[in-house]
């Protein structure tokens, strides 16, 4: 009997222990892994995935109540484009790796004077860092994209060494890189991939100094790339799986892996000499990677600035829409967080990982131009999904719906290209919150429960299921509140634990 009862004493505390373990314990992920690095000189990379934070609209959340949300999402990292002093502010002592801007409009100051480079350096890096993780500044934006900005070109090179040297002063050239945002169509040609070459415009006379610095301070050269312009200025000829990550690697495993011209499979994979792209994004990371090496900086890594698709746009903009933007965006996190060594990386730089920044945090209503450019972000301004994702690469694309969203039903092919589909489609209202994610448990990276078996699910799961939504959801209920709920809850079932062990320890004493 005394055996039978300590298995019983074994059984319940393990019971109270899986009992007492909170929502936020069990949805812990650990230390961020560590990725693989190339043998060069740059450092090893924090696994977590980054996200574009603008403020081109009249209705966004304050910079605190922004970083709240980003926070939520496991977001590691978080670009922008400039050095707002509350967003600066809201970013410190929060753990996240920030790259700050100065935009096109302030380089041709700091390129003319070391003296406004250093005061730039004091007002907008020394004032926040390292409170603030500062961990890059971009000089510019896309300038090589737009002839409005050529007078800027022969200033980059300038501005950039100023600022480096000032930080360099301030022994801080080591922690705190310098760089610039690059638009993709600054190359010239692009396919076949190993075809890569820059515009002849600028090659030499403007991009190879920049790699000549990227080089010696072992800084990225940072990629604004978009599959979705690509396959949406040609979806004739470019197959829409390639540009969404649709592709099966093992679609072409008959062809030959040895192949010694560049063709496109039955399935639309693109064979390049020996190797075999499956994805557009790849392709365009190895054309800049062929590019560079052609200008005889091959050692220089790449990063993505930018990426991302549109969840809406005008009429005639095919292909924008919020299952389109969800398959691409969770698969782009899936690929570029994964540890394994034959996903991570690209086909002519395998194994090596990526730093990626989606564009964008929010919808912004005021951004100029047609309508996919204030759709881009994950959220609507009032904090809501604008479709379910996780961002910490673990739960995997599988695990959701390949189109589902919180609003949009499964569409076929040829409404996949409607722009028509979701056209400005209204943010839920807070209400709606627990509808949003029927089936599986954002927080947790991993699913446990369908949206069939949700409602038979037992009361422990579904209670700790929105236990996880209301953390997911600062800007609808306060995390302060969700933290005492979430730390009260074991207390209301330890009593329940209590009466369960004494009720079986007295029915066991009556079997004597």
């Amino acid at each position: 009997m005394m055996m039978r009862r300590r298995s019983l004493w074994s059984l319940v505390s393990l019971l109270c222990i899986m009992v007492c373990a909170t929502p936020a314990a069990i949805c812990q992920t650990g230390p961020q892994a560590e990725s693989v690095s190339d043998p060069g000189s740059y450092p090893v990379e924090a696994n977590t995935i980054g996200i574009n934070y603008g403020q081109v609209a009249d209705n966004l959340p304050t910079p605190q109540e922004a970083v709240l949300l980003i926070q939520s999402m496991k977001i590691g990292r978080v670009k922008l484009f400039d050095s707002d002093p509350a967003v600066m502010s809201a970013l410190a002592n929060t753990g996240l790796q920030v790259i700050s801007a100065l935009p096109n409009d302030g380089i041709s100051a700091v390129a003319s004077s070391s003296t406004t480079a250093e005061q730039w350096v004091q007002d907008n890096v020394l004032a926040y860092y390292p409170a603030t993780d500062i961990t890059t500044i971009h000089v510019g934006n896309e300038l090589w994209s737009q002839p409005g900005f050529q007078p800027l070109w022969d200033q980059l090179m300038p501005c950039i060494l100023n600022i480096h040297a000032s930080l360099t002063y301030h022994n801080l050239s080591q922690a705190i890189k310098v760089s610039t945002a690059v638009a993709f169509n600054a190359l010239a040609a692009s396919y076949p991939p190993s075809a890569g070459v820059f515009s002849e415009e600028i090659a030499v006379p403007y991009v190879q100094p920049l790699l000549q610095f990227l080089s010696e301070t072992h800084s990225y050269f940072y990629i604004n790339a978009y599959p979705y312009f690509a396959w949406a200025g040609d979806p004739a000829q470019i197959p829409l799986e390639y540009a969404l990550f649709e592709l099966d690697s093992s679609s072409s495993s008959s062809s030959s892996s040895t192949a010694s011209t560049t063709s496109v499979t039955a399935a639309g994979v693109v064979l390049d000499g020996h190797l075999k792209y499956y994805n557009m994004l790849d392709a365009q990371l190895d054309a800049v990677n062929a590019a560079m090496e052609q200008l005889g900086y091959g050692d220089v890594r790449v990063a993505i600035s930018e990426t991302g698709w549109p969840t809406a746009g005008d009429p005639g903009q095919l292909g924008c829409n919020i299952p389109n933007a969800a398959n691409y965006n969770r698969r782009l996190v899936t690929k570029m967080l994964s540890t394994s060594s034959s996903v991570l990386g690209t086909p002519s730089r395998p194994g090596i990982f990526i730093p990626t920044f989606i564009f964008a945090l929010f919808n912004e209503d005021l951004k100029p131009g047609p309508g996919t450019e204030r759709h881009w972000g994950l959220l609507y301004p009032n904090g809501t999904n604008v479709y379910s994702i996780d961002m910490t690469g673990q739960m995997g694309s599988f695990t959701f719906n390949s189109t589902s969203s919180s609003k949009a039903p499964n569409l076929t092919p040829a409404s996949r290209n409607n722009p028509l589909n979701d056209l400005d489609p209204p943010p839920p209202p807070a209400s709606s919150i627990f509808n949003q994610f029927p089936g599986f448990d954002i927080s947790c990276g991993s699913s446990t429960m369908s949206s069939r078996s949700f409602k038979t699910t037992t009361t422990f799961t579904t209670v700790r299921a929105a236990f996880n939504l209301l953390l997911q959801q600062p800007a609808n209920i306060p995390l302060t509140a969700a933290r005492l709920l979430e730390f009260f809850f074991p207390l209301l079932l330890l009593p329940l634990t209590i009466t369960a062990f004494l009720f079986l320890s007295i029915h066991l004493d009556s079997l004597q």
